[in-house]
């Protein structure tokens, strides 16, 4: 997800029907640069280089959401629709086109979950990342935490440094909507990130943009990204 605003315009955004590296490419109607999806960069037109600011978002299923947030309403248009992309999910193709693997790490329709700061860039495997529970690294200068402490729960990724110190957290066992730091005993909200009892009550962790994708389409915009891998 992405701001639309580029210096003082704010720009409407459709589907080009072009793809990039078997990504989709946007165009906006007011300059028609064409956008990448997988990063947000122009890549033709006035605005080329030019890099859309990421929003983070949470990439869940509606029953996870339910769980974050009970009293959701949902804008649906025209009854149920089946996804178009169903089968191609279920299928072990590697883009319209049919492409390899490029990178053996993991298979190419690994789903991961990948974070960009400062240059550097890491694919965490969604299922690895589940049964972690709890994943806490350095991507770049930034120090994530990303929380996993139930099925029931999409995945939620954040900063972990508050008022200039570097939190390291651990799972509630009888409570997956908070976690604990051990350095100050803070018991934090996992769904907006807020401190609700000990010496950071008040405070919030600030999201961090976490993008799913396949692996094979992550490994093709950014090739020299390192994978996650929990201790064996």
């Amino acid at each position: 997800m992405y701001a639309r605003e580029v210096g003082p315009q704010t720009l409407t955004f459709g589907v080009s029907g072009m793809l990039y590296k078997d990504a989709l490419i946007m165009f906006d109607r007011e300059t028609e640069n064409l956008w990448t999806q997988v990063d947000g960069r122009s890549i033709e037109g006035s605005f080329e280089g030019h890099q859309l600011k990421v929003v983070p978002a949470i990439h869940a299923t509606w029953k996870q959401w339910k769980r974050l947030y009970p009293e959701s309403q949902v804008l649906r248009k025209g009854g149920r629709t089946p996804s178009a992309y169903a089968a191609y999910n279920r299928s072990g193709d590697l883009g319209i086109f049919g492409r390899r693997n490029l990178d053996a790490r993991l298979d190419g329709k690994t789903r991961i979950l990948g974070v960009v700061n400062d240059g550097a860039s890491i694919a965490f495997p969604v299922e690895d990342t589940r049964r972690a529970g709890l994943v806490q690294v350095d991507v770049g200068v930034q120090s994530i935490v990303l929380i996993a402490t139930s099925e029931s729960l999409p995945i939620l990724a954040y900063d972990r440094t508050v008022a200039g110190r570097t939190l390291t957290f651990e799972v509630l066992d009888d409570e997956p909507l908070q976690v604990r730091d051990v350095e100050t005993g803070t018991l934090w909200d996992i769904r907006e990130g807020i401190g609700t009892a000990g010496p950071f009550a008040g405070q919030r962790l600030r999201r961090v943009a976490a993008h799913s994708a396949f692996w094979y389409g992550w490994r093709g915009y950014y090739p020299a990204t390192d994978v996650w891998m929990p201790e064996r």
